[in-house]
């Protein structure tokens, strides 16, 4: 098969595909890669998780080792989720590693075990950094972290990222339930390093840490000290083991800070371990950072994938201090499921001229829907047909001086970004 049969194959596993709790990924990864001797780092979290992992792999990068990092979901197209030294891995990589893969899925499925599409880009993933042999591997949670696929994984580190209420279905309703989920991810004797906490989350991860004997870092909001910020990024100093005096961050917006802070202190920890990781590699990682649809600037659209209402809150945040004194107009979609009360409030907060749009997934809120919504909020809310006729919308109610801020589904920040020509590669 071609990359482009490989990927189908992976997504057409949603017709079928039925967790097995880790035994499916664990029969992929046994026909595929055997024995795995990669260095793993693991990630969870509800929101930073991904930029963290970002942030890691870059000072990891600078620092001269080479990468591999796996992340979800992907904005625009599958090789996002998988990366070679920063770089989507490209069509030779996905037959080379997809074909082996969709024969041993299809294997699986001659015993009555069927796969999922997560299951699979979990085992490609894995399989494609012991054969390209990468120094290190970042792999991101996709969900939770006790009974994620991911957590087939024997880390030499893990990093907890903020933890916040999303995927309450799945993970419980509670903070403390859901960082319960998140800290399955400690492993006995492995190192794990915290997010900044709440008082209930941190005793959840005190108490797991201690059952597994792992050597724990709990990071808190004090050990940030902010220099200045703008809409473009931040600097600010660290008081960790080490201090980290005037680091610049690329990406912009406060909830950066300790999300970097998290990054700095799994730094530390790799250092303990033998790594060499350089203070100006670090410098440099940290400012060389790229993670797209996180605050990120395309002319005076802002986009940003604030799905759950601590990323509006952290978003709202910004806005309110970067841009209060400009003219806005929120452009939008969202999933019907994600969607929570509070979360229509913070929309509301960010202008009062808002275009809503249907972004593509089955899940999606439709546009006259969230309109209406909205406009109960007393918000001017109006509904358009397709994703272009909506930022056209917004940029006529803008005008030239305004910002138009795209915020919501992953699903529509990426389909957001094709239209406006920003690429994946």
């Amino acid at each position: 098969m071609n990359a482009r049969e490989v990927i189908e194959a992976i997504h057409g596993s949603y017709a079928t595909g039925s967790k097995n709790g880790f035994r499916n990924t664990l029969d992929l990864l046994d026909a595929l890669c055997p024995i795995r001797r990669v260095p793993v780092i693991h990630v969870a979290g509800t929101n930073g998780k991904g930029s963290t992992c970002a942030m890691l792999e870059s000072i990891l990068r600078h620092a001269g080792y080479r990468t591999g990092l796996y992340t979800s979901p992907f904005l625009q197209a599958y090789p996002e989720r998988i990366r070679l030294d920063g770089v989507p891995m490209s069509d030779a990589l996905i037959e080379k590693y997809g074909n082996p893969l969709v024969r041993a899925a299809r294997e699986l499925e001659r015993r009555d075990a069927f796969v999922t599409p997560f299951e699979m880009g979990t085992a490609l993933a894995l399989a494609v950094f012991e054969g390209e042999q990468v120094d290190a591997a970042i792999v991101e949670v996709g969900m939770g972290g006790r009974l994620d696929p991911t957590n087939v994984v024997s880390p030499i580190l893990c990093g907890i990222a903020a933890i916040g209420l999303d995927h309450t279905a799945y993970l419980g309703d509670t903070l403390a339930a859901i960082a319960g989920e998140k800290a399955g991810i400690i492993k006995p004797g492995v190192p794990v390093v915290c997010h900044p906490a709440e008082p209930e989350v941190a005793a959840v991860f005190a108490r797991t840490a201690k059952e597994k004997h792992a050597p724990l870092r709990q990071l808190n909001w004090n050990m940030v000290i902010p220099v200045s910020a703008d809409e473009r990024g931040s600097v600010a100093t660290f008081r960790l083991e080490q201090t980290w005096q005037d680091m610049r961050l690329s990406l912009p917006g406060e909830h950066q800070l300790t999300n970097a802070l998290t990054v700095l202190g799994m730094v530390e920890e790799l250092r303990r371990q033998g790594w060499n990781l350089p203070d100006a590699a670090v410098r440099e990682g940290l400012a060389d950072t790229v993670w797209p649809a996180r605050l990120e600037w395309c002319g005076n659209v802002l986009i940003d994938g604030a799905h759950n209402i601590q990323g509006v809150s952290a978003l709202a945040a910004f806005v309110s201090k970067h841009l209060s004194g400009r003219r806005r107009v929120l452009l939008t979609g969202v999933l019907r499921d994600k969607l929570q009360p509070e979360m229509l409030r913070a929309f509301r907060s960010l202008s009062n001229d808002i275009v809503t749009v249907t972004p593509d997934s089955p899940r999606a809120l439709p546009a006259e829907e969230y309109a209406g919504a909205l406009a109960a909020q007393e918000a001017h809310a109006r509904a358009s047909d397709t994703l272009a006729e909506g930022l056209s919308m917004a940029r006529q109610l803008a005008g030239e001086d305004g910002v138009i801020v795209a915020a919501g589904s992953l699903y529509f920040a990426g389909e957001l970004r094709t239209l406006l020509g920003l690429g994946w590669k």
